[in-house]
């Protein structure tokens, strides 16, 4: 029997380049996990293999007749995880992992670190997340699904969470977003950009908006159920249309309908004159774009214009709302405190019964004489 060799020692010098390369994080797709943290105790730990793709044996996986020559050599080394290390060599699984695609791994993790941390400080953006309740149900905006989506932008270190999954009442979820928008943001000198993540009722989502206005620079995104994900998507979608009542006297009080995800039943809003921005489609996959966002802010805006202009400053609008987060944060964002009237926002629980007012979005701020 020929004598057992042993694995070839790594210089410290290409351990270091490697883990540089690598970000400090597995190389595996789809991983990415941090490896120099562990995961419970967030104490600092080397967590990290350093991974053959061409085995330093003839005989090991993917060994060949330059198994020794590329043992040390960083171009065939890989940073990984215990458990992608494991995967990549069980000699059951072994086949599924070629050096071609190893390398691929490889080229692609390492290009994208490299990609990302030379980015000036301009390309950091703060995240809030938003989340409440919807149908008795806690919705999870992942950290992963959130990087993925700002890209070429990346999250600065914390990111603001508005929790109001154990708010019952508006009241006091109003509240809530009051104090941690003060906290975070109104006393923030630093002028940061915020990319907004919003999984939550409609109030809430128009609450927020309306308490960042358009003096913060945020950029809302939107959730897609069919892909899973938050990224925007490029090409040609959906527009909207303006549809205004025939007969526009004066009124004191006139309906606002959104109507992007569905249509409104007008049987079950208050009886008056009534305007509406709708989706050309309206559903639930309308919203596929940011131009599309774009699109309704100039609308939006225009139709609050032509209404304060028709019906006078003390007209009181009634908002009822039957569309995704990044249009229900926008509505919120787009009034303009100092200019537009009174807005109530209706809102609909039960299926059963009418729309209510359920807050005040804004009151109208009186002219000085």
């Amino acid at each position: 029997m020929g004598e057992k060799k042993n694995r070839p020692r790594i210089p410290e010098s290409v351990k270091r380049e490697l883990w540089i390369k690598a970000g400090g994080r597995c190389e595996f797709r789809g991983c990415n996990k941090y490896l120099y943290k562990d995961g419970v105790t967030k104490q600092p730990r080397n967590l990290a293999n350093i991974a053959h793709i061409i085995s330093w044996t003839e005989t090991g996986p993917r060994g060949n007749e330059n198994s020794e020559r590329l043992a040390a050599d960083i171009s065939n080394l890989m940073l990984t995880c215990s458990e992608h290390n494991n995967l990549i060599d069980d000699p059951q699984y072994v086949e599924l992992y070629p050096v071609e695609l190893l390398q691929q791994y490889k080229r692609e993790h390492e290009e994208r670190i490299y990609r990302v941390t030379g980015m000036g400080q301009e390309y950091g953006v703060r995240i809030i997340k938003m989340i409440s309740k919807i149908q008795n149900q806690v919705p999870i905006i992942s950290d992963k699904a959130v990087s993925e989506a700002i890209i070429p932008y990346y999250p600065l270190e914390s990111d603001i969470v508005i929790d109001l999954t154990n708010v019952e009442d508006i009241t006091s979820a109003k509240k809530q977003i009051e104090r941690l928008i003060d906290l975070h943001i109104i006393s923030d000198q630093k002028q940061e950009s915020y990319c907004i993540f919003i999984m939550s009722k409609i109030p809430y989502a128009c609450y927020l908006g309306y308490m960042l206005g358009n003096k913060v620079k945020s950029e809302p995104y939107q959730f897609f159920r069919d892909t899973q994900d938050w990224k925007w998507k490029n090409g040609e979608f959906g527009h909207f249309q303006v549809i205004k009542p025939e007969k526009e006297n004066q009124r004191a009080e006139v309906n606002l309908l959104v109507e992007i995800s569905g249509n409104i039943d007008h049987a079950l809003i208050p009886d008056n004159l009534t305007y509406s921005i709708k989706a050309d489609n309206p559903g639930f996959m309308f919203i596929q774009s940011k131009e599309q966002i774009v699109e309704f802010q100039i609308k939006f805006r225009e139709l609050l214009n032509e209404i304060r202009e028709i019906h006078g400053e003390q007209v009181i609008i009634q908002l009822i709302i039957a569309a995704p987060n990044p249009i229900s944060f926008e509505i919120g964002k787009c009034i303009m405190k100092n200019i537009d009237p009174t807005i109530f926002l209706y809102d609909k629980v039960d299926e059963d019964i009418k729309y209510q007012k359920v807050m005040c979005l804004h009151s109208r701020i009186r002219m000085q004489g």
